[in-house]
């Protein structure tokens, strides 16, 4: 397990080293990759709730909520993020077929690899399982970058419908805006709807509430 924590690590400071190499400010770089950091840790807790509570996959030495699961397992899932955004926007120059085809291939060859080796991780369904779920999990981190440039461009649309008076042409630039913000994440959909059914079939509200937060 220590291999795989200094090879997290070891690709953490690579990304480092490439970031602040790139052209524009420093400031600018860091806080874009610091956001994408925290949406890989976020994202990677939301996989890990509905991909190990449904028996998919476990992590031998980190059993999830644990202490070392938040200080080995989830900053490894954010240096996860750093490296799909990196790669796709470098090798995939932010087109989406392409990206797919060069970062996804890649990410599974490097880490499925290295998990031979460390047994970071232990798979519970066959193989090409796995590989095909690697492709929405590409996409989905990948789909935190691109929901802030998409948001992005839609704001500037919507300040230029408030410049020309286009108030109708905003309302429907606000609604596509939250559209999309919701269609990124569906994970947190299903982790929510999750939640909901459990309650909704007579779990405990108080009993449930200590469960998620780790109280018992």
């Amino acid at each position: 397990m220590l291999l795989s924590r200094w090879i997290s690590l070891g690709i953490f400071i690579i990304l480092l080293i490439f970031i602040t190499r790139e052209n524009g400010k420093l400031k600018n770089k860091l806080t874009k990759y610091g956001i994408i950091f925290l949406e890989g840790m976020v994202g990677g807790l939301i996989i890990d709730s509905i991909g190990i509570n449904a028996g998919y996959y476990y992590f031998p030495a980190h059993p999830i909520y644990s202490l070392s699961y938040w200080t080995i397992v989830l900053p490894c899932w954010g240096v996860f993020g750093m490296a799909t955004n990196y790669l796709w926007d470098k090798l995939g120059k932010n087109k989406f077929m392409l990206g797919l085809t060069l970062t996804t291939p890649l990410l599974f060859t490097f880490y499925e690899g290295t998990n031979l080796l460390t047994s970071s991780w232990t798979y519970t369904v066959p193989i090409w399982t796995v590989m095909l779920g690697w492709t929405p999990l590409v996409l989905v981190f990948t789909g935190c970058h691109r929901r802030r440039d998409i948001k992005r461009r839609i704001e500037e649309k919507i300040e230029i419908a408030k410049q020309s008076q286009q108030f109708a042409i905003e309302k429907v630039w606000f609604i596509t805006r939250l559209l999309v913000i919701i269609v990124m994440f569906p994970l947190l959909l299903v982790s929510l709807f999750r939640i909901f059914t459990e309650l909704k079939n007579g779990e405990s509200k108080l009993k449930y509430a200590k469960v998620l937060l780790m109280v018992e």
